[in-house]
Parts: structure tokens; C-alpha cells; sequence
């Protein structure tokens, strides 16, 4: 794909403050990469605006107006994520979704991935909430039908999307807004419509504004089929910025 191919990121898959959700965006750009990727999200995607991706040498970049917004280029290293938490129970996420940010507290509450205003036929609805006897966020996730691609696995911008939110949660700061900056992600194997999995985010480590947590989806065996490792920037309090 050349810098001349236009292409646009629905409304469908806006994260906080109507841009595109940074784990969706960052799914799309490592497509045209393929395997273990990392993405470093320099400024937010706007919606239904005119972008063109450019591949060169191996790492793909999403453009506006000439501006990189978003690249992605092979991983080539570990994701340095362990221990990896085991997978929750049904008794542990079900107690865990009780914990999870109502409208007035959710940053986002019109997010393709965590938002809680949004139709289950048309988003994720991946309500990652805090464990109570562990470090951990999770959740459950069902894949719907329609997030399969021509091979009949779930697409990677959708397995990166399902990484992505709940990494947020598990920071523990609902209260702040923060953006998703940087997106390290390693699928082990395909994914079908209609698995029943969960997904597990935990922190990791922070440095001023900067937040690093992890992810992974269990598949219903307790095998680790998705990881990945987000970088989160503070930018202030969640009553300091309008959503979209």
C-alpha cells in the first residue's frame, strides 16, 4: 500500500474524545507489517478524516496530511512480560465487573473497546475491572462474527483493540486521562469468532507521566494466545478534557 491509497477510521472505532482507539489504530497499521509488532501512537487518529499508510523497508506509517500519526515496525525483541498472571476465574471476573467505572467515572465511555454506552453488536464491550485479590484487571470476551477477516479469523486490529483498554484499568487511575502512546503486541495464534477468552492486564512499572502495563488473552484452555505491553502518558484529570 502506497501513501496515495486513502483510508478512513470509522466512528465506529473512536476511543476517548472521538479519535480513533489507539489499540484499533495501532491493529490496522501492523497489518500491513504482519507478525509481533511494536507501535509508537504520536498523535491521536481523527475519525472519518482522509489518511494514507505508507510501508517502507519493513515499517508502515499512518499519515495526515504528510504527519506520521502512527508506525509500526516488526518487534524483533521479547515483550519482557513475565510472570504472565494466570487466567481468571468466572467467579473473580464476575466480581471484578462490579468494579468497573460507571458513566460518570469512565474516561471514555463511548470507546469501540470498554465504552459502557455502546451496543454489544457494534463494539467490543471489554469491561476489564479490578480484581479483588490480585494485581490484575479482567474480563471476558467473546469474539463476534463480524470481526473476522477473509480467512475467518478474528483481524488484528480487533485482538490488538482487546489488548489495549484494559491495560488502562489495570493502571489503577481512572480518574486521569491518559493516552496510549506506545503498543508492543505478540499474537501467538489465530483467533475464531465466537472462542470464549479472557483478558488479563496488570501494571507494570511508571515514570512521571509515563505508565507501562501488560496484557494477554487466555483462550478457554488457559493457553496465552495474545501479550502485549502498553506505554500510557498521563494527560490530566478526567474532568479536564471533553469526550466526544
Amino acid at each position: 500500500m502506497h501513501k496515495d491509497d486513502p483510508i478512513r477510521v470509522s466512528r465506529r472505532f473512536t476511543g476517548p474524545d472521538g479519535i480513533g482507539n489507539g489499540g484499533y489504530v495501532a491493529g490496522l497499521v501492523s497489518e500491513a507489517v504482519g507478525g509481533p509488532t511494536k507501535c509508537r501512537l504520536h498523535a491521536p487518529t481523527p475519525l472519518e478524516t482522509d489518511l494514507h499508510l505508507e510501508v517502507e523497508d519493513g515499517i508502515a506509517r499512518l499519515l495526515k496530511d504528510g504527519r506520521v500519526l502512527v508506525e509500526a515496525e516488526p518487534l524483533g525483541k521479547p515483550l519482557d512480560l513475565d510472570p504472565i498472571p494466570a487466567k481468571p476465574t468466572e467467579e473473580e471476573i464476575e466480581v471484578a465487573s462490579g468494579r468497573f467505572p460507571g458513566a460518570d467515572e469512565h474516561m471514555a465511555p463511548n470507546c469501540f473497546v470498554c465504552g459502557i454506552d455502546r451496543d454489544p453488536e457494534d463494539a467490543l464491550c471489554i469491561f476489564a475491572g479490578e480484581s479483588t485479590h490480585r494485581d490484575v484487571s479482567v474480563a471476558d470476551w467473546v469474539p463476534n462474527e463480524d470481526l473476522a477477516g477473509s480467512d475467518g479469523h478474528v483481524r488484528t486490529r480487533y485482538v490488538y483493540a482487546a489488548l489495549d483498554c484494559p491495560t488502562y484499568f489495570a493502571l489503577g487511575r481512572t480518574h486521569r486521562t491518559a493516552l496510549l502512546a506506545g503498543f508492543a503486541v505478540r499474537i501467538e495464534r489465530p483467533i475464531a469468532p465466537g472462542e470464549k477468552l479472557t483478558v488479563t492486564a496488570w501494571p507494570l512499572e511508571h515514570e512521571g507521566r509515563k505508565y507501562h502495563a501488560g496484557s494477554v488473552i487466555h483462550d478457554e484452555a488457559g493457553h496465552a494466545i495474545a501479550l502485549a505491553r502498553a506505554l500510557w502518558i498521563d494527560v490530566g484529570s478526567v474532568g479536564d478534557r471533553p469526550r466526544g
